[in-house]
């Protein structure tokens, strides 16, 4: 009886580490096909940048860890990803953020952020992740705000609006590379 009730303990354990890592597929799968479709939205935002927009250029000093992930668990790589996209969100979401961009660029690629974060929730969901704690989701929250000051400052100018775009399509290649970590 015992060894039975083992047996299926086992069996349990086994079964539930496999649909986890279906899940991660799966997630990694949607992470990458959505991306793709997110910097052909931003490419289309930037469309050709103005030379003199360039001098507005500025580091917004993404998080070191962001640029060069080292061995990062699922987990976290998923909290980061839904933290880079809620705040791309945020900022792309206001009124002010892009008010040279056409309607029909700017909503479905804040669409297809929102599902992207969807499916990450529900991912963390079930792998019971608590993300508050993380000490890079701070470090991501003060890089976005500072991209948000540089906003306020350059009273949303149009070049600011490019820089900003442009350096959004740059998280988007660190976004690749957390995808990665999704892998079984």
């Amino acid at each position: 009886m015992v060894y039975r009730g083992i047996l299926y303990l086992a069996l349990l354990l086994l079964f539930s580490t496999s649909i986890s890592s279906k899940g991660y597929d799966s997630l990694r799968f949607h992470q990458r096909r959505t991306n793709q479709r997110s910097l052909m939205f931003l490419n289309k935002m930037i469309g050709k940048l103005h030379p003199e927009c360039l001098q507005e250029r500025m580091d917004f000093q993404i998080p070191r860890e962001i640029v060069q992930p080292r061995q990062c668990q699922r987990e976290n790589a998923t909290m980061i990803i839904h933290e880079m996209l809620q705040q791309t969100l945020i900022l792309f979401s206001s009124k002010n953020a892009c008010p040279d961009v056409n309607e029909t660029i700017i909503e479905p690629f804040l669409s297809g952020i929102y599902q992207q974060m969807v499916h990450l929730e529900e991912e963390m969901d079930q792998a019971n992740s608590s993300w508050e704690s993380l000490e890079s989701i701070l470090r991501l929250k003060n890089y976005y705000q500072g991209i948000t000051n540089y906003l306020k400052n350059k009273e949303y100018s149009s070049c600011a609006c490019k820089i900003v775009q442009v350096e959004t399509r740059r998280n988007f290649s660190f976004l690749y590379k957390l995808t990665e970590y999704l892998k079984n």
